[in-house]
């Protein structure tokens, strides 16, 4: 059944190999045991890729619900695990602004031996129901909570305002920024729907970079100006923002885990100091006054 949900979701012998951390092989075989084992063909193996049958859209639903079920009761069991020991699976954003928590997880390990970490950085939102991860730390819009079954804190409040790098501004009157364009963020033949929520929507966009890491980089090469998170560009002293631009209650930042999860030691012990150092920083991630 794992052979089966990992080729539904991931369309690949490969990809689902790496899912599952077995050889592509191992794939293959299992799914030509399941098929001989059911007498029915799960998945016509095409140039794009596997594709489902309908015996095996049939089968899915009570694999899923198989899933779910072990899952659950590994949660609980997690869940209420006091020991301080064991693997601890945490998501964050991969953006350079969270790197300085390193520093505070190597402590972590220290004071915490029988604990190991695992960082995964991404832009995608791990399934904490599948156990993808334990902890994720996750920005989201402004006006959006977590789902039911999540829980934990808002950590801050995260702003945004229009950034540039002190150079291309006018000496004279640097509030002005008609001569400048947008860096956006959408594939070039998109709208940027985000230009109406800022103070200089009429201006040309020019160049797609959907990285926040590599819009940072641009504004600071000079290739425009840009709508960046406040905290992103903190600590850089050549990008400065427009002045007179707009500080926005952008998103928020929350440090959650799957309810079940909720009287497990060590990710107790480790939301509670992702929450302090955030703490820390607060005044970067919302510059409002």
């Amino acid at each position: 059944m794992k052979v089966l949900l990992a080729l539904s979701r991931k369309g690949s012998a490969r990809a689902a190999s790496k899912e599952l951390h077995v050889s592509n092989s191992t794939i293959t075989r299992r799914l030509d045991e399941m098929e001989r084992s059911l007498e029915t063909r799960l998945f016509d193996r095409t140039p794009d890729g596997y594709k489902m049958t309908a015996s095996a859209e049939e089968l899915l639903p009570t694999a899923e619900h198989v899933e779910e079920l072990i899952m659950a009761a590994e949660r609980k069991i997690s869940g209420g695990d006091q020991q301080l020991e064991g693997t601890v699976r945490l998501t964050l954003p991969d953006v350079q602004a969270t790197g300085f928590l390193v520093k505070r997880f190597a402590l972590f390990a220290q004071q915490y031996p029988g604990i190991e970490l695992e960082l995964l950085p991404s832009t995608d939102a791990l399934d904490l129901s599948r156990r993808e991860a334990d902890i994720a730390i996750r920005v989201m819009p402004a006006s959006v909570r977590p789902a039911e079954h999540l829980i934990g804190r808002k950590i801050a409040p995260i702003t945004a305002s229009t950034y540039v790098h002190r150079d291309l501004l006018n000496p004279n009157h640097p509030e002005d920024v008609s001569h400048l364009n947008w860096i956006g963020r959408s594939p070039l033949d998109q709208e940027e729907k985000w230009l109406v929520n800022t103070d200089y929507p009429l201006l040309p966009v020019r160049h797609s970079i959907d990285s926040l890491n590599l819009q940072v980089e641009a504004v600071q090469c000079q290739m425009g100006m840009a709508q960046m998170p406040c905290f992103s560009v903190y600590h850089n002293k050549d990008i400065v923002r427009v002045p007179g631009a707009t500080i926005v209650h952008h998103s928020d930042m929350w440090v959650l885990t799957h309810k079940d999860l909720r009287l497990s030691a060590r990710l107790r012990v480790l939301r509670e100091i992702i929450a302090e150092e955030f703490g820390k920083i607060r005044h970067q991630l919302d510059t409002r006054p």
